[in-house]
């Protein structure tokens, strides 16, 4: 339906009970009873008295109906209608006491033609104040230029059947005798009487043949008994009713065509709107990817969602049109994954609710498409709800972020059904990627065997894009998936032990080296900071397993690896990569510290805890908890590695505050949703608070010794 101006008045039609009336029809037919209510919505809703509303067919003009009083003070008035009447079509609605006021739609109150189907419970009428400029628009016009066909047509109708009389009164002797005797009875005169009557009418037609009109002459004529006269002047009339048949077969032919060129006319604007249409949102995509280029993803995303309140009000004004659906598809697709992309990178407290809204958009379309038919839109549709439920899922915890990561995987799933190999490998290849690192982020939150198999599906996963990701052909692909399989070695790494888990190690180390082939500083910086941060996580993991000397230098090695990529990943472009960025540091310096001595140590640990301390700028509990509670266990560990290293106060105030991060990390990590990260911060605790009770037990000896021997 159009958007209404400001200026309409509403008719709507409602089922009430009242008594039932016949309408036109003869026989016995169900009726349905309806109440009127007229409502004026110029400003605020307020019913309408004094209208009176009916019914009347199209063709004639003839009434049906009407309301059996005007509107009440609450804008009522009651009405009944034979259902064969409601249901047979070719039905307008006529409104009398509304002054100035005429009907908009349904255009020129012509009314649809509801059968087979009930008459709905409810029909709206619209009207607009004389002179709108609304009642110009097209389906105003077209819907005049129907009636006026329709009712053309009735017309012709009736001439066919008078030509046929004017046939017969041609080929038989009129008789008057009987009819004048029937009205001779009806009227109350005598035979003769009447007779002298139509004999002297029909002597003044002859008197005053030039005054009289060709039926009169005729029928004086058959009065007077000259029938060969007579018949001259039936057939004149015949020929004139010819003539005005086909002036109006030619005027009929006329509107015709004056209906096909508004159709085509209207075709014509149609095209154009849509083409103008799909220009804007073309261009709205274009400035959008300027936008994500420059790393501005809120321009981005506001710049979509004004496009797609356009695509939606045109939509919305052609809801029947396919080229108007297909646009709105297209742009609010567009917007959807722009507020992905946003919600990837914006601060903590705005990602979810883009996520979220992000991911709503995704699965909507793709019922949408399976309801259109298109499986590949569909899938695509699917393949993006995948993506959108991932990322919402690496930014919460617990039950939530198991059951978003799982509606993630099975939505790939989905996709990879219709997205096969053989006939669209790239879009396969992308699914299969995207397979891989929801299988991935589920294995994060799974522990030991659970998860050890879920990275080794996603690993899988990942080999099986690299089958059409090939450096040559899609170097960038490649790169992106090589750095991903990197990722799930590693993780898989973490869960074995002995060589099998040096060996998965090495093999990530290799996968991101490989992608670094591609993904480098000058063309890729975002790419390039990633990999350099996974590599870094990779030699930390590498130095768990390896002796002090080279477990010290791969340490080192990681360090300068989450250093370069901070030279990318800055704050204030991208918050929650920095915030990553700075945990993982944190960690490297941690573990070198830890295998330090002296003022290394000590210089090295206080590196890492102001890094964990940067990381908590951004992951705060509120909007990243999982990450928030991580951090603060890093913290936690850092400060008690610290405290072991320091005497007196300063160990106290340090174990003291890494006890403090440990019963903060507690805060998230419940024995109920995480047994296992409650049970690991809960030895951490115990440990921290035993090291600060011993500092206490120590700092009381030291001091009851200098009251005995103050030397």
């Amino acid at each position: 339906m159009n958007k209404r101006s400001a200026q309409i008045i509403h008719l709507v039609l409602l089922s009430a009970a009242c008594p039932t009336l016949s309408a036109r029809a003869q026989k016995s037919a169900p009726q349905q009873s309806v109440t009127m209510v007229v409502v004026n919505v110029v400003s605020q809703p307020q019913p309408v008295k004094d209208v009176r509303v009916s019914l009347q067919y199209l063709d004639s003009g003839a009434s049906i109906t009407a309301a059996r009083m005007v509107t009440n003070s609450q804008g009522h008035a009651p009405l009944v209608v034979s259902s064969d009447v409601a249901q047979q079509g070719r039905l307008r609605v006529q409104i009398d006491g509304a002054t100035g006021l005429v009907i908009y739609l349904p255009a020129d109150g012509q009314l649809p033609d509801y059968r087979p189907a009930v008459v709905p419970a409810t029909v709206e009428i619209d009207l607009l104040p004389m002179g709108s400029q609304k009642l110009l628009d097209e389906n105003v016009i077209e819907a005049k230029l129907h009636r006026m066909l329709v009712q053309l047509n009735a017309m012709k109708s009736q001439n066919v059947a008078l030509n046929a009389q004017l046939a017969n009164a041609q080929n038989a002797k009129p008789d008057l005798g009987p009819a004048i005797a029937e009205w001779a009875a009806t009227s109350g005169f005598s035979v003769d009487k009447v007779n002298q009557q139509v004999q002297a009418w029909a002597d003044n037609i002859g008197q005053h043949a030039s005054q009289a009109t060709t039926e009169q002459k005729a029928l004086a004529a058959i009065a007077l008994k000259r029938y060969d006269e007579a018949d001259q002047l039936l057939k004149q009339l015949q020929g004139a009713d010819h003539k005005e048949i086909d002036a109006e077969d030619a005027e009929e032919q006329n509107l015709d065509a004056q209906v096909k060129a508004l159709q085509a006319a209207q075709q014509a604007i149609l095209d154009k709107h849509r083409s103008t249409l799909r220009q804007l949102l073309d261009h709205c995509e274009q400035a959008a990817g300027a936008d994500q280029l420059r790393l501005r993803y809120h321009d981005a995303t506001e710049t979509l969602e004004s496009a797609v309140a356009t695509a939606d009000a045109e939509y919305k004004k052609h809801p029947e049109d396919k080229g108007f659906h297909e646009l709105w598809l297209q742009v609010v697709w567009y917007a959807a994954d722009a507020r992905s992309r946003e919600g990837e990178v914006a601060p903590a407290d705005q990602s979810l609710p883009l996520l979220a809204r992000s991911a709503a958009d995704f699965d909507s379309l793709a019922r949408d498409f399976a309801a259109l038919g298109d499986r590949q839109a569909a899938a695509a549709a699917q393949n993006d709800l995948g993506t959108a439920l991932e990322a919402e899922g690496e930014r919460t915890g617990g039950d939530t972020a198991a059951g978003l990561l799982d509606q993630a995987v099975q939505a790939y799933r989905n996709a990879l059904a219709v997205l096969t190999k053989a006939d669209l490998p790239r879009s396969w290849a992308v699914a299969q990627n995207n397979l891989g690192l929801a299988l991935a982020r589920e294995g994060e939150q799974a522990s030991g065997d659970k998860a050890a198999a879920l990275f080794d599906q996603a690993a899988q996963a990942y080999r099986g894009a690299l089958e059409v990701f090939t450096k040559a052909d899609l170097p960038q692909d490649w790169a992106q998936t090589q750095n991903n399989l990197g990722i799930a070695l590693m993780d898989q790494g973490g869960w074995a032990s002995g060589d099998k888990a040096i060996a998965l190690l090495e093999q990530a180390v290799q996968a991101y080296r490989s992608a670094l082939e591609v993904r480098t500083k000058a063309d890729l910086p975002q790419d390039w900071a990633r990999t350099q941060n996974n590599i870094g996580l990779v030699l930390i993991d590498e130095g768990m397993h390896a002796s002090e000397d080279k477990a010290a230098a791969l340490l080192d090695q990681a360090v300068q690896a989450f250093r370069s990529t901070l030279e990318v990943d800055t704050k204030a472009d991208l918050p929650q990569d920095w915030a990553r960025t700075q945990s993982n540091l944190g960690t490297a310096l941690e573990d070198e510290g830890e295998r330090a001595g002296g003022e290394k140590a000590t210089a090295l640990l206080e590196q890492a805890v102001q890094a964990f301390h940067s990381a908590l700028e951004v992951y705060t509990k509120a909007s990243l908890p999982r990450y928030w509670a991580i951090t603060q266990t890093n913290l936690g560990a850092a400060l008690a590695a610290e405290g072991e290293g320091a005497g007196g106060d300063r160990a106290a105030a340090l174990f003291d505050q890494a006890a403090q991060a440990f019963r903060s990390a507690l805060e998230v990590y419940t024995k109920a949703d995480s047994p296992r990260d409650w049970a690991v911060t809960m030895r951490n605790l115990a440990a921290a608070n035993k090291h600060l009770g011993d500092t206490a037990s120590a700092d009381a000896e030291l001091k009851a010794a200098k009251e005995v021997d103050p030397q």
